[in-house]
């Protein structure tokens, strides 16, 4: 016979037990004056006995106070936005932020994707992480909106030189250090495989063109890619049917893999005849057959530095914007800030690295 679900202790329940009202355990629970130290110890009591846990959403109700940090991004299945918003949310909780994330799809449109915008702000979170790695995007619009009414710090992947003071992810010096590397090992050029969405604007592929400009080599077109490793695949294969391709610098790790896989399918072989490198250091890198080198950043880091942007600006600041903010509605501050993200190969503790694996050598001689 199933038995019942026991009930959880409500806030009415401690209030029974300490003899005293609803308001006063909902004062003593926000840390409220004006408590007697018989009625304080009596909650207490009740509060232990009763293995009461707060309700977190009603108390913010009650006190108008809602510790959150909203997320806004266009996509979260991507090996780095899922890594992103893992370091957000162990960031957040040990600050006892709680973690919202909220999507804004390019097929929304615009007046769906402003209802949603305006959702988000209405609900009040104490600050908002944008999640913004293809600013082409539909997010990427709205940005301005968003931080005019709420604390903002913005993680892109726009080119140092251009967007100093949001929390990049280091992507140009990546493509730059990686196109550099293989050069250093003799190739000719480097062919590049870029992300959706590229257009020579994500930084990744500027770093790339940069080093490639900066050792006089020839500057191939990219080859755009989708998401899909099986496109990957086919632009893999086609690769291979040119002799003078020697490297292949891919936008991320997935992309990698199927220009290696179609690589192999041509008859050749990765990295004697074609060294290929990959992005983001995915661990599913580690594990193909050849193991992919890869610029490794640390999704998660970058996720901890931006709650800490929001969580650590001074309270002062806060109250100052609001006061500010009070007759023009929510002009808030924008809260971005840059970090040093820059590479030293010779420390495992850096955000960003090189790591050097089986799909990559020096050009076997004809």
């Amino acid at each position: 016979m199933a038995t019942a679900k026991k009930r959880a202790p409500s806030i009415k329940d401690v209030a029974r037990e300490a003899g005293v009202s609803v308001t006063t355990v909902s004062r003593y629970l926000n840390g409220g004056p004006n408590l007697s130290e018989g009625r304080r110890k009596a909650i207490e009591l009740a509060v232990k006995e009763l293995n009461y846990r707060p309700n977190i959403i009603a108390r913010a109700l009650v006190s108008s106070e809602f510790r959150s940090i909203a997320v806004m991004a266009t996509d979260i299945s991507l090996y780095g936005s899922m890594q992103l918003i893992q370091g957000i949310e162990e960031a957040a909780r040990v600050r006892k932020y709680l973690v919202t994330v909220t999507l804004v799809n390019d097929d929304d449109g615009e007046k769906k994707a402003k209802e949603t915008v305006d959702q988000l702000i209405q609900n009040g979170p104490t600050g908002c992480i944008l999640i913004d790695l293809g600013n082409s995007s539909l997010l990427h619009a709205f940005i301005d909106y968003i931080s005019k009414a709420l604390p903002t710090v913005i993680i892109d992947e726009a080119d140092v030189h251009l967007h100093s003071g949001n929390l990049m992810l280091g992507a140009y010096e990546g493509g730059y250090q990686v196109t550099k590397y293989l050069l250093r090992l003799g190739h000719k050029t480097v062919f590049h495989v870029s992300i959706p969405k590229n257009d020579n604007k994500y930084s990744r592929s500027l770093g790339w063109r940069q080093a490639l400009k900066d050792a006089g080599a020839e500057i191939p077109e990219p080859l755009a890619c989708t998401w899909d490793p099986r496109k990957a695949e086919q632009i893999g294969k086609y690769l291979a049917s040119f002799p003078d391709v020697t490297a292949v610098f891919a936008g991320n790790d997935e992309v990698a893999a199927g220009v290696i896989r179609g690589i192999l399918l041509e008859g050749k072989r990765v990295p004697e005849d074609i060294s290929v490198a990959g992005f983001d250091g995915n661990p599913i890198g580690e594990v193909t057959v050849p193991s992919i080198t890869t610029w490794q950043q640390n999704f998660q880091t970058i996720g901890a530095a931006a709650v800490e942007r929001l969580a650590d600006k001074p309270n002062q600041e806060r109250g100052e914007s609001e006061e500010s903010g009070a007759a023009g509605g929510h002009a808030l501050p924008h809260f971005a800030a840059e970090v040093n993200l820059h590479p030293d190969e010779n420390s495992d503790d850096v955000p960003s690295r090189l790591i050097i694996r089986e799909s990559t050598a020096s050009p076997r001689v004809a």
